[in-house]
């Protein structure tokens, strides 16, 4: 496969850097390398594409795994899972005492 080079790279800020790529055949890009590994991202994966007013956005979605350990105040998948076993105790024990 030919490697697509970068044809050019801007720093927006510590978060953002924005990538000069060309249109491949059939309108196709590539991913380079080195965002790929950043973003994880594998043959086969879904990514988001959000169309603006200002551009594209290519984006890999947010995991339910990545989306809890986001929440504010920070929690975590543990934690999480941990309370919810806590509620589902007592809801056994509600639903044991309106059934007797």
């Amino acid at each position: 496969m030919p490697h697509t080079p970068v044809l050019g790279v801007q720093v927006v800020n510590s978060n953002s850097i924005i990538l000069k790529i060309r249109v491949g055949k059939r309108f196709t890009i590539t991913i380079p390398k080195e965002i790929r590994e950043k973003m994880n991202i594998k043959e086969g994966d879904e990514l988001d594409l959000l169309f603006t007013d200002d551009g594209i956005i290519l984006r890999k979605p947010m995991s339910l795994v990545e989306f809890i350990d986001n929440i504010k105040p920070i929690g975590s998948v543990k934690t999480f899972l941990e309370e919810r076993g806590k509620e589902r105790i007592i809801e056994n024990e509600r639903v044991r005492e309106l059934t007797k």
